[in-house]
């Protein structure tokens, strides 16, 4: 402990701080979330009952993240709804967790590996349903020893004759320091073999999104194809995505963003081993406006999309933020 430091102040909330709100009013009532902040400028807000994700993420006053137009409704849409995109009634925030047995467009998927005598087939939505679960609070604090930020959760999806699949995730930020770490563990839970997959759909937003953004330590093909376009609203715009695959094609590590304008840069790292895709969504519709940079496991079960009974898998990300 510090001992100088609480000498200054007798509550750590003069630097640092989380609190668990629930919120009152609008299309998100009634649902919790965690806000948290440091001394070095650093704030961010978990979505405790929408996958534990980080909803809302903001250093030195600017907005980093990505605030969509369905404004976190609650309770969320179904995600298997209009076909399969209900999803796209849910979509917001920073980072949305895409997952567990499922990422990318509407499919019908093979399920009998449940043994049900009558389901052999179930309808997957668009990027799965983690991000529509609850979660189970382990702990949220600023430790008085480690001078640490830190939330912690469990998120479960389940099915009867289905899937049992457990994240726990860990949300950690020094009081002092500039980076912010997930720490995830998956598990099959259950007792049958279950499909694996997760997608991490990281979001920029306005007004760190901007045509004075810039990025390196993506991929040449990737980087040209951003490059081509200014990242400007467009009122005729739909979206475009493109995907390279680490093992192929790798890139640096971090990625790193830049925003002259707003004085602001931000790295991304994670492991390319765990996550070997990477793919980069170009939103730039008028009142959308987002790009996400989506690292991901492969979805052939030939490459690791398979967690037999009792197996884990981890992942972690860093964001480390820094003024220029």
């Amino acid at each position: 402990m510090d001992i100088d430091l609480f000498r200054r102040t007798g509550d750590l909330r003069a630097l640092a701080d989380i609190r668990l709100l629930t919120l009152e009013d609008g299309p998100g009532r009634g649902q919790r979330l965690l806000v948290a902040r440091n001394a070095n400028g650093i704030s961010f807000e978990v979505a405790v009952d929408r996958g534990f994700d980080i909803s809302g993420l903001f250093y030195s006053g600017v907005n980093i993240g990505w605030h969509s137009p369905a404004q976190m409704p609650y309770p969320l849409h179904d995600p298997v709804s209009e076909d399969g995109w209900g999803f796209l009634r849910n979509f917001d925030g920073f980072m949305v967790t895409c997952g567990l047995d499922h990422y990318s467009r509407p499919n019908d998927t093979d399920v009998s590996q449940y043994n049900h005598p009558h389901i052999k087939s179930k309808k997957m939505p668009l990027h799965g349903r983690i991000s529509t679960e609850k979660a189970r609070l382990i702990s949220y604090w600023v430790d008085t020893e480690t001078l640490e930020i830190s939330c912690e959760a469990t998120i479960r999806q389940a099915s009867v004759f289905g899937e049992t699949l457990e994240l726990r995730r860990k949300i950690t930020l020094p009081v002092f320091g500039t980076e912010l770490v997930v720490e995830d563990v998956v598990t099959n839970r259950g007792y049958r073999p279950t499909d694996h997959a997760i997608m991490y759909h990281v979001n920029f937003g306005y007004p760190f999104l901007d045509e004075a953004l810039s990025i390196s330590g993506i991929p040449d093909p990737l980087l040209s194809e951003l490059n081509s376009l200014p990242a400007a609203p467009a009122d005729d715009f739909g979206e475009k995505v493109d995907v390279v695959d680490s093992r192929i094609t790798p890139h640096q590590i971090p990625v790193v963003l830049r925003n002259e304008r707003c004085g602001v840069a931000v790295s991304f790292k994670y492991s390319q081993e765990a996550l070997p895709k990477l793919a980069i969504w170009r939103a730039y519709q008028s009142g959308i406006f987002a790009l996400g940079i989506e690292p991901r496991t492969d979805l052939r079960p030939t490459d690791g999309g398979i967690l037999a009974p009792g197996e884990s898998r981890a992942y972690s990300l860093g964001f480390g933020f820094s003024s220029i």
